[in-house]
């Protein structure tokens, strides 16, 4: 037997409708006008059309009482109805659950009054409760979850609730992709009721699209769904968050991933929204114009987002003194996958004049000791990111001046430039003549410098290339002393020089590195013009790796080669030893035209209760070789030791290092991370 359920309208008759009746209607109007309110849903506006009962009548009960049934409807014989009164009735009589059908007609009584009969059709008494279509869930896991049971009436309510735990037991169970676990319930004409279910969906075919960054074949390796079988939820779950995680290991953005089920074909669709950047906005800029702070991110509109490189250039532009604070934030695009960045700013004074103290020279080379300096400087000039420096270093050891200025934004296709003029000159410097025995010689170091530089950044390539112009004036002169009496020739010279320089630069931030990688490549030729100095090149290399692992510990690794000619002046040569590269030995303590470096460093947070502290172990080997010399292992430094890092947010870090060596141990301190 079909079952079905008959819902009824409640309405009232039109006025024109009962403004024709006559007060006196008699029996076949009663019965026309109900079918009539019925089946068209009329309404009045004043009037209410209403019947005078004698009698109610049931028909068609066989296990539900007739008492029963008028103690639901309500109904007191010699009342007066209305259309609306009896329609009541009947949907009450429906939210039993018994009964299928219910039809309502008037019997004739005298002439004012009417007997109502209400015509039942009884659901049928269940025989048996069958399941068919389940496998997971056995027939006798099914009967213990439902409340219908054998003997009773087939009652709607109780079966739209035994759907409800049906349903409620399957997805607790995980299994998804399928809106209702009955998909049908059918009874028999012996009383069997039968349930027919759905228990999984079971995908043929797992899809990802959306992906343009990363390749499919290696998110189908993050794909935890078993095809053929039956599709849960931690399954795909899982899925979805291992795509979102590996984008965020490769340092992207995802604006969203979704998973759709494809019922027809068997398949599940999993949609990957790569956020692409649509547009950047910025807010609270007074001074600095728009163009510098979208050049400031590095982010090309149209790309995706890397959140490496979003990390990195907010940093860099917290610490780089253009601003006080910050902050990003995003908003939806036109279209889903597309981003908008909103970038809020607050300004500061970014013109200085500052009086310090601090180790002065050449970084990497010949060092000036403690000297006190002047230095004035504005990096924002009108709001453009140029950048004006002038400084003067006086000290024991030296005297320096220098003038540059620099415009890495103002350019179009991220094209930059700049010049500098520099004049040092250090004092009781020491180079390294004879290593059997060993013999130092003390001079004194004079260097002008005129230099001009362009380049270009390749952002899609995190790549930077740039070539420089030189104007070099070099002079040195002995200045033995008693513990070093060597005199050392003097040597006097100009050169021309020209040197180029490529970066690649990936790392996730460049003042606390814990992923990713950093390596460059730079040639200088230099030609003599006048003097008693000869042409040399030089070529280097420097290569460093970032590993991360859990609770923010940092594996960090460098190497650096070194080659120049052997005509390279020893003031020109490379140098080691010290807090930037060997730290158990002194400044400049290997000197060469061949030089070669490896640190190995191993970061750790030292306390969970105190944020920003760091410890670090490390191994730091390498040595220089003079010209026409032979590489020997035998000669070169070793030294490991310890240190601890103070991270101060809008200041860098601090680094203090104590070091071992076979020659003595010292203690080092040193601004931001070694590399």
């Amino acid at each position: 037997m079909k079952i079905f359920f008959l819902f009824f309208f409640l309405s009232l008759l039109l006025h024109n409708l009962y403004a024709n009746t006559p007060k006196e209607t008699n029996l076949e109007t009663h019965n026309q006008i109900y079918k009539q309110q019925e089946s068209k849903k009329l309404e009045t506006n004043n009037e209410i059309y209403q019947i005078k009962i004698n009698k109610i009548i049931i028909k068609g009960n066989r296990h539900i009482s007739t008492s029963t049934i008028m103690e639901i409807i309500n109904i007191q014989e010699g009342s007066t109805l209305t259309i609306q009164d009896i329609q009541n009735a009947v949907s009450k009589i429906y939210e039993t659950g018994y009964f299928s059908d219910i039809d309502v007609n008037f019997e004739p009584y005298d002439q004012e009054k009417v007997n109502i009969v209400f015509y039942l059709l009884e659901n049928p008494v269940i025989k048996t409760v069958k399941f068919i279509g389940n496998k997971i869930l056995s027939e006798f896991d099914l009967i213990e979850i439902i409340n219908t049971r054998p003997g009773k009436i087939m009652n709607y309510n109780v079966i739209r609730e035994d759907i409800i735990l049906i349903n409620e037991e399957y997805n607790k169970m995980g299994y998804v992709g399928v809106k209702n676990h009955v998909r049908d319930i059918q009874i028999s004409e012996d009383g069997t009721l039968i349930f027919y279910i759905q228990e999984a969906f079971y995908p043929k075919k797992v899809v990802i699209k959306g992906n343009k960054i990363v390749p499919t074949y290696k998110l189908d390796k993050l794909v935890e769904i078993k095809v053929n079988h039956p599709l849960k939820k931690e399954d795909l779950e899982n899925t979805l968050n291992k795509i979102y995680e590996f984008y965020q290991d490769q340092g992207y953005m995802l604006a969203d991933v979704r998973s759709e089920i494809d019922h027809e074909n068997s398949i599940v669709n999993i949609e990957v929204y790569e956020a692409i950047l649509e547009d950047i906005e910025v807010e609270g800029n007074t001074k600095t114009k728009k163009y510098v702070i979208e050049k400031m991110l590095e982010l090309e509109k149209g790309k995706p987002i890397r959140v490496f490189k979003l990390r990195k250039a907010i940093r860099k532009m917290q610490l780089g003194g253009y601003f006080k604070n910050v902050e990003p934030d995003f908003r939806g695009g036109s279209e889903p996958g597309k981003v908008i960045l909103v970038i809020k700013v607050e300004e500061q004074q970014t013109g200085q004049i500052v009086l310090g103290v601090g180790f002065g020279g050449l970084p990497g080379g010949n060092r000036g000791g403690i000297a006190g300096s002047v230095s004035v400087s504005e990096i924002n000039y009108k709001g453009r990111g140029q950048q004006v420096f002038a400084n003067w270093e006086r000290g024991s050891l030296i005297n320096s001046i220098s003038i540059s200025f620099s415009d890495p934004y103002s350019l179009s296709n991220n094209r930059f430039y700049g010049f500098n003029i520099q004049s040092t000159e250090l004092f009781q410097q020491r180079a390294l003549v004879d290593l059997e025995p060993q013999t130092i010689a003390i001079y004194k170091d004079f260097r002008r410098n005129y230099g001009f530089f362009f380049g270009r950044r390749y952002i899609d390539r995190d790549l930077s290339f740039s070539v420089n112009f030189s104007a070099l004036e070099s002079k040195t002169s002995p200045t033995p002393t008693e513990e070093n009496p060597y005199v050392l020739p003097s040597t006097k010279g100009n050169y021309f020089l020209i040197g180029t320089s490529v970066i690649k630069d990936n790392r996730d931030d460049e003042f606390y590195p814990t992923k990713g990688i950093y390596y460059s490549i730079s040639a200088d030729q230099a030609f003599r013009n006048t003097g008693n100095l000869k042409s040399f090149f030089r070529i280097s290399s420097e290569y460093r790796k970032y590993f991360s692992f859990r609770n923010e510990r940092v594996l960090a690794l460098r190497g650096f080669v070194g080659l120049g000619t052997n005509s390279t002046p020893f003031i020109y040569q490379y140098t080691l030893g010290g807090s930037d590269t060997i730290r158990g030995y002194d400044f400049n303590r290997f000197i060469g035209n061949k030089a070669f470096l490896i640190n190995v460093e191993y970061r750790f947070p030292v306390t969970k209760k105190v944020e920003n502290l760091y410890g670090a172990l490390f191994l730091d080997w390498g040595g220089a070789f003079q010209p026409r010399e032979k590489i020997n292992l035998d000669k070169t430094g070793f030294s490991y030791g310890l240190g601890v890092r103070f991270i101060l947010p809008q200041f860098g870090s601090i680094r203090l290092d104590y070091a071992v060596s076979n020659e003595k141990s010292k203690i080092s301190v040193g601004i931001g991370q070694m590399f």
